[in-house]
């Protein structure tokens, strides 16, 4: 009698192991779907070539390569990563599956996300190409299947696939499908409803790394689509506040200070942010309040908690600078342009910054180098670029040489924060560096 449990348990084991040794081979059953959703990837991913000469500090000069979607048909456009296509004027070619390269532009550059826009003419879209389904709504989380599609190493038009593994407090997902260079830009597909829920953006650059990447969620790159679209500005706000750090995570928003003028918003030092009234119920981070505050920064209130007490605070924030305005100077070997940092006042830190050096000018023979400040220029303090473009064209035409005064920020640990470089320069060829926003 007491073997009768025994012989049905190995039964059920049997069956249970007949089952999931069915199941492993006969893959069709879970495979099927997958390989229908990378099917369709080819007809909206693209391969993308930017090219950079003179770059901003957030690049490097160099033809890279990476990959983008097709969002909008009917206004050319396709979304990819800020990095993919550069905060630097460049120049971009896009290819579509089985197509030649063809010339597109940028529209838009967020300063915040890693995310852009670029525009190719309508009639350079293949007939085969279609717009890429966009989830824009949904939470996915840990365990959820997704597939990676781009060009990882140069092999074009690859799918890779894995889970959601989490998401950071930068509010990207975390994925373990691999991301490598050339994916980036391209979309992070849910292998249970074939919608894009995400732009694969970076890696972790370790030996000892197994698969951990990132990717900009798509619900905060629908709202920046979505205003867009709507003619409006979705610049992020210029947040002049620092937070506390939340090491217990706690998930909790607390000013630490504020650079804010009051007249904008009347935030204090020890202030909890709990929620963005009528759009966003609960906050969390920085990146949460940011992006809910896209499209409303001239009229919105937010739920706070001040020494107990829970209050509403009207105000308004200045957007971000826009990426594709941004104006810099170029003369001698060396580009100098505008900067912003949230607590820059705290250091008294100019208001430029040497984003590029030549590679064998005269500004590097002199020691000048990327990261540092434009302290002064012939004595004179400048506060923008437009200032220094008429002192150097004038300079240019007299023929003299002019002094320039670098402030740099060399960190703790001596007997200083700065350290400050005069050089005297020849003037050569000024210019501006820009690229129109329209």
């Amino acid at each position: 009698m007491k073997t009768k449990p025994l012989t049905f348990l190995l039964v059920l084991t049997c069956l249970f192991l007949f089952s999931g040794s069915f199941i492993l081979i006969n893959p069709q059953a879970v495979d099927a779907d997958d390989e229908k959703i990378f099917s369709e990837a080819l007809n909206y991913t693209v391969e993308i070539r930017t090219g950079i000469t003179i770059p901003y500090i957030e690049d490097d000069k160099e033809t890279s390569n990476g990959a983008g979607f097709l969002i909008d048909r009917n206004r050319g456009w396709v979304l990819t990563n800020a990095h993919v296509v550069s905060h630097s004027p460049s120049i971009h070619k896009i290819a579509f599956h089985n197509h030649d390269y063809k010339s597109a532009k940028r529209i838009y550059v967020d300063p915040y996300l890693d995310l852009a826009i670029l525009q190719v003419s309508t009639s350079e879209i293949p007939k085969t190409a279609h717009e890429a389904k966009l989830d824009c709504n949904s939470n996915v989380s840990t365990g959820h299947p997704v597939g990676a599609f781009g060009h990882p190493w140069g092999y074009s038009f690859t799918g890779t696939r894995g889970i959601i593994s989490g998401i950071d407090d930068f509010e990207m997902l975390q994925t373990d499908a691999p991301i490598n260079p050339g994916n980036s830009g391209g979309p992070l597909i849910s292998l249970k409803t074939g919608m894009v829920v995400g732009i694969n953006t970076a890696g972790f650059d370790s030996d000892e790394d197994q698969n951990t990447n990132f990717v900009e969620q798509m619900k905060y790159a629908c709202k920046v689509i979505d205003l867009l679209r709507k003619q409006k500005d979705p610049s992020p706000p210029k947040l002049g506040i620092v937070f506390q750090l939340d090491l217990e995570e706690r998930k909790q928003l607390i000013v630490a200070r504020t650079y804010l003028d009051k007249t904008l918003i009347d935030l204090k030092e020890g202030d909890l942010i709990e929620k963005v009234e009528g759009i966003a119920d609960k906050i969390d981070n920085e990146a949460q309040l940011i992006n809910s505050l896209r499209g409303n920064l001239d009229n919105f209130s937010l739920g706070v908690k001040r020494h107990g007490k829970t209050l509403s605070i009207s105000g308004k924030f200045e957007p971000m600078d826009l990426v594709l305005k941004r104006r810099g100077i170029f003369f001698s070997g060396v580009l100098i342009a505008s900067h912003w940092a949230k607590d820059s006042s705290e250091l008294n830190l100019p208001e430029l910054l040497v984003h590029y050096v030549e590679p064998g000018s005269d500004s590097e023979l002199e020691g000048i180098r990327v990261g540092q400040f434009l302290d002064s220029f012939n004595g004179i303090k400048i506060n923008n670029t437009q200032q220094l473009h008429k002192l150097l064209k004038s300079a240019k035409k007299e023929n003299k040489k002019v002094v320039v005064k670098l402030k740099a920020l060399i960190g703790s640990g001596g007997p200083g924060y700065f350290q400050y470089l005069e050089v005297e320069l020849k003037v050569k060829d000024p210019k501006e560096i820009h690229q129109t926003y329209k």
